[in-house]
This record gives structure tokens, C-alpha cells and sequence, in this order.
């Protein structure tokens, strides 16, 4: 009797087979879900729609609620002196959606500007003590009210005794440790073309001059308030 003809069973799939399938669906799926999400993008940037300035040509820094200022000073300007009585309100006024800045510089073009290069990093040493408000209005109060020289170390370390800074500070003035950071300043100054005190910028690129509202300092706080009233309403 004949053999009857065996007919072999289908072959199974592998089991390799069915992960590489499964994995294409995952990927499939992550794609899907990738291309429905909202792409995050950045704020576009606000311009103010009252007030006097110039925009400069470079990047911004605008971030919805919030302004920020810089401003470029001179502890032997009166212009500066007379703005650092105003800005107080402003700071009141918007509160956490304003943040301000202070560069202490000076022009290297200008001879009697030079010995002041030691106030400037007064102001940065006791500001990282975080007494830099105060350090500021005490070297305007030496300056203008006890008209005393900003140019001699012995005064500025006499001031920082008057906020609360000893030894460690006059240590530090003396030996130095902000010239780097007060080269800076006047660097930053200098790229951002700052010929006249004070020089605020808004937001990185908005630049608002005391020439803009014929150097009236309380006319320059008006015209920063709608500046800033602007970019936040």
C-alpha cells in the first residue's frame, strides 16, 4: 500500500516578526500624536504705541507682563542724580513687571571721567552683597549733597561703611575685584553707542535718551512710564 503523501503545516510567523510590527505601530502613533500637538513657539515682540525712542538693531528681549530696563549711568552726573529720585516710583508703580538694571560707566574719551573707574566697582562689590540700592544713592548723596571726591578710595571705603560693608569690601576695592566687571560695563556702553546719561535701554533694543524729552529727567520718567504702560496693557 501506498505512503500517504505528508503535506507539511503552514509555518508559523516568528515571533521577531510581531515585535517589528508592533514597534512601527508605537512609532506610527508618536508621529501622529507629534504632528496634532501645538508647535511651541516664541512671543512675537511688542512695540510700544506711545512714547519717545529709537530701536536699535538688536535682539530682543521681550517676554509677555514683563519689561525690562537697563540703564546706563555716571555716578558724576546730574542728570543721573536727578533720575535716581524718579525711578523709585516707576518701581512702585509696575511693580514685578518691571525689572531694572543699573550700568555704572563712564567715556574713555573724556579725561575727568577716568578717576571715577573705582566707583564704578563700588557700586558692582556692594551690589553683590546686595547692597547695591543702597550703595547707589549713597554715592549720589556723596557727590551731589556732601559734595565729596568719588575718585579716592579712602571716601568710597568710608560710604561702604555707611551701607553696612566693612573691611571685606575695601579689601576688594582695593585689590581689584570688580575691574573686570566695570570694563564690562563700559564695553557694554559703548556697543549699545551711549553718549549721553542717563541712557535707558527697554527690553534689549529700545533706547530712550534724556535728548528725547530735552534732558527733563522728570519728563524722561513720563515718557518711560508710557513706554512701559504700553508694552504691559
Amino acid at each position: 500500500m501506498a505512503k500517504k503523501k505528508h503535506t507539511p503545516p503552514p509555518p508559523k510567523k516568528s515571533n521577531l516578526t510581531l515585535v517589528y510590527a508592533g514597534l512601527a505601530v508605537l512609532v506610527i502613533a508618536a508621529l501622529v500624536i507629534y504632528s496634532s500637538s501645538p508647535a511651541t513657539e516664541t512671543p512675537p515682540e511688542k512695540l510700544p504705541t506711545a512714547g519717545k525712542y529709537v530701536k536699535l538693531d538688536k535682539p530682543g528681549t521681550y517676554e509677555p507682563g514683563k519689561v525690562k530696563i537697563t540703564e546706563f549711568l555716571k555716578f558724576n552726573c546730574g542728570h543721573c542724580y536727578a533720575l535716581n529720585s524718579q525711578l523709585p516710583a516707576l518701581k512702585k508703580k509696575y511693580g514685578d513687571n518691571l525689572s531694572i538694571t543699573y550700568k555704572p560707566m563712564l567715556w574713555r574719551s573724556v579725561p575727568q571721567d577716568q578717576g571715577f573707574r573705582k566707583s564704578i566697582e563700588a557700586y558692582i562689590i556692594a551690589n553683590r552683597s546686595e547692597k547695591g540700592g543702597e550703595m547707589k544713592d549713597a554715592l549720589f548723596k556723596a557727590m551731589f549733597v556732601d559734595k565729596k571726591d568719588l575718585t579716592s578710595e579712602i571716601v568710597l571705603a568710608d560710604i561702604g561703611r555707611s551701607v553696612g560693608l566693612g573691611e571685606e569690601f575695601s579689601a576688594a576695592l582695593k585689590n581689584g575685584a570688580a575691574k573686570d566687571e566695570a570694563e564690562a560695563n563700559i564695553r557694554l556702553a559703548e556697543s549699545f553707542q551711549v553718549d549721553e546719561t542717563p541712557t535707558i535701554v527697554i527690553n534689549g533694543n529700545l533706547k530712550v535718551t534724556p535728548s528725547m524729552t530735552n534732558e527733563d529727567t522728570a519728563a524722561m520718567t513720563g515718557n518711560l512710564d508710557a513706554i512701559i504702560g504700553s508694552l504691559l496693557s
